[in-house]
């Protein structure tokens, strides 16, 4: 089993950059059911809902909150 790290999330979502196109795949392929099973944590959340507030964002922490809840 593989922990996604709140990285991997707010890379994927957030402004272009490097590494969000490889984010976007890995998690497309997790949802797909491709490679080995995956999870994150609460801390993975409460890392993602943290990091949006400072950046004054709320909407978007409770986008991203959702989603990876419902992953």
């Amino acid at each position: 089993m593989i922990l996604i790290d709140a990285n991997i999330f707010m890379y994927a979502v957030g402004r272009e950059r490097p590494q969000q196109l490889p984010c976007q795949r890995y998690l497309e392929r997790i949802v797909a059911g491709e490679g080995p099973a995956a999870c994150t944590d609460a801390e993975v959340l409460q890392e993602i809902l943290h990091r949006y507030r400072s950046l004054k964002l709320p909407d978007i922490a409770f986008q991203l909150f959702d989603a990876v809840t419902h992953l």
